[in-house]
């Protein structure tokens, strides 16, 4: 199966800062053909003042910090078939910038975090699209960088969408994803969308990949059996909207967050060590094999990863 959205780049270079690898070595287990073999694997900016926690007094450089987190990754994780993403574009100085970036391997782009950006605004901001933002997009779609709208705010991603409708007229076929939201009319949180957000899509033929993570469906204590058929739901919601080839699944597993920096995680609903497989029974009970094959895997293998085999 594919995760449309964990933070293994982030993961890899925090390990990297600390020369201490025993948490990705934990993770190796995890990513097999029996289990998750394919992801896009994301490398996350959010605002100054967390990434300079984070970062353990480190000055950000996007560039050194793909380099040396995708170096890692064909080290760590050499049979993964991978999509190398950047989430949160703040730091990146320029179009000749993402462009080497590009030449690195970056296929995949969310504008924003949760703050607002010299691009647009996150889910915790108010403000749309910058014209900065604007020629960003437009030059990623050029170089054939997918355009993830997962952490836009309502705002940004009306923008956003209205940009991408107009690229297309003008001849260009944008890849479009939406890798780690859920869908705010089931549960109304910052980080989800609507079920209009979600139509407005249609024309992209795009891949929406449902997140596991307790925090986009509840705020309640609830069963681990409650959070399940909860998340089912969405994914159902969204088969019903966009169809079954445009629809995925992420973990957004933060589980690393507590190893890495002692802070507290919401629940997780999916141990990853048996991803697949608790997934795999959960669709059995609304979808036909043929199905979770292509929500599982296929999907977005057809949208991203053959794309980039060609």
């Amino acid at each position: 199966m594919i995760d449309m959205h964990y933070d293994l780049l982030s993961i890899l270079y925090y390990c990297y800062l600390r020369n201490d690898f025993r948490y990705v070595e934990e993770l190796q287990k995890y990513f097999n053909d029996n289990n998750v073999n394919g992801l896009i694997a994301n490398l996350y900016f959010m605002s100054e003042s967390e990434m300079q926690r984070e970062m353990m007094g480190k000055p950000i450089d996007v560039l050194e910090m793909f380099r040396v987190s995708t170096e890692l990754f064909k080290k760590y994780f050499p049979s993964i078939e991978v999509i190398y993403s950047i989430e949160g574009c703040d730091y990146i100085k320029d179009t000749n910038e993402l462009k080497q970036l590009y030449d690195l391997g970056l296929r995949s782009i969310l504008l924003v975090w949760n703050n607002k950006n010299k691009y647009g605004s996150g889910a915790r901001a108010t403000g749309g699209l910058t014209e900065e933002g604007k020629k960003f997009i437009v030059e990623a779609i050029n170089l054939g960088i997918a355009i993830d709208l997962s952490h836009m705010n309502k705002e940004t991603f009306i923008d956003t969408v209205d940009l991408l409708k107009d690229v297309k007229k003008n001849g260009l076929n944008p890849k479009v994803i939406v890798s780690h939201s859920d869908v705010a009319d089931l549960y109304s949180h910052p980080r989800n969308i609507t079920e209009n957000q979600i139509s407005s899509l249609i024309e992209f033929n795009p891949v929406m990949g449902l997140v596991s993570y307790s925090m986009f469906l509840t705020n309640k204590d609830e069963s681990l059996e409650t959070l399940k058929h909860k998340y089912l739901s969405h994914i159902k919601r969204v088969v019903e909207i966009l169809g079954i080839d445009n629809v995925g699944v992420s973990t957004d597993d933060m589980g690393y967050d507590s190893v890495l920096f002692d802070n507290p995680v919401e629940r997780i609903i999916f141990p990853y060590e048996n991803l697949k497989d608790e997934l795999t029974k959960l669709l059995k009970e609304e979808f036909s094999q043929e199905e979770i094959d292509k929500i599982l895997n296929l999907n977005i293998r057809n949208k991203l990863f053959r794309e980039e085999e060609k």
